[in-house]
């Protein structure tokens, strides 16, 4: 079942910017936009020292070469604090360690005494609560992106936004609890010309739970993105992202063993 982020009740959607960000050589993180609420803490609080070990320990365990990372601080108290991160499914290690470490000092200027945030980079996000955020699907805030060109032949285009990318959702979630819900595709458009998806959710979700989260994703395209050459939609558990060019990195090929020739090519009889 999808909930809402109750602290933030109205969307914040944010239309008409552009995103072609250099995403496959990001020695700096990309940041996007955060948002934080409810109600505030005084300095040198209890929150505030679990604010401070929990951010400390998802810039700690980025360097694990994790991907994912969720913790509680403040346990078996009246002020506990809970926190993740998750860093785009394509990056490489080293790419997410910077963008978590980037993020957690970020946040501490930014919502420097709010009780509940969320910051969103392109290679990465965190956010943290005073209520426990794991295992459910969260769909506000949201924030949304969009090309500013437009694209002809609008509905024809958005229907195949809509039904490449509801296939990719489908096969990225279909997955266990845990285990990595990210995927891309591309599909041709013309001779010249693709298009680019990409879906992700953070995988302490269910298959269903992360299918149900990209399809809300996917229907609030139209709202922000209808008719842009590109879009993406941010919610807290999932997001998703269309363009007509190459913004993810694509795995390389193996390498063929060395001595192996490959098997001659089959004839048809």
């Amino acid at each position: 079942m999808i909930t809402s982020f109750n602290p933030f009740s109205l969307s914040i959607v944010f239309l008409s910017i552009l995103s072609f960000l250099n995403l496959t050589t990001p020695a700096t993180a990309n940041y996007l936009f955060h948002l934080c609420a409810n109600s505030t803490f005084s300095a040198n609080s209890l929150y505030q020292t679990g604010i401070n070990s929990l951010l400390s320990s998802l810039s700690s365990n980025a360097t694990r070469n994790l991907e994912f990372y969720n913790t509680t601080t403040n346990q078996n108290t009246s002020n506990p604090v809970f926190g993740l991160y998750l860093c785009r499914g394509d990056v490489t290690s080293e790419v997410c360690r910077g963008c978590v470490a980037e993020a957690t000092k970020d946040l501490t200027t930014r919502c420097s005494r709010e009780r509940i945030a969320v910051i969103w980079y392109d290679e990465c996000m965190i956010r943290y609560s005073n209520e426990s955020i794991f295992s459910t699907v969260i769909v506000s805030p949201r924030g949304s992106l969009s090309n500013t060109q437009n694209i002809t032949n609008q509905e024809q285009f958005n229907k195949l936004v809509n039904t490449s990318m509801t296939s990719l959702a489908s096969q990225a979630s279909d997955v266990p609890i845990g285990v990595k819900k990210f995927g891309t595709n591309e599909v041709n458009i013309t001779a010249f010309q693709t298009l680019y998806n990409l879906v992700q959710c953070t995988p302490d979700l269910s298959s269903t739970e992360c299918n149900s989260c990209l399809q809300t994703a996917i229907n609030s395209l139209p709202i922000c993105c209808g008719g842009k050459q590109g879009g993406r939609v941010l919610f807290p558990s999932c997001n998703v992202r269309y363009e007509l060019y190459s913004f993810y990195n694509t795995p390389e090929a193996p390498s063929p063993t060395p001595g192996l020739q490959p098997p001659p090519p089959l004839q048809l009889l």
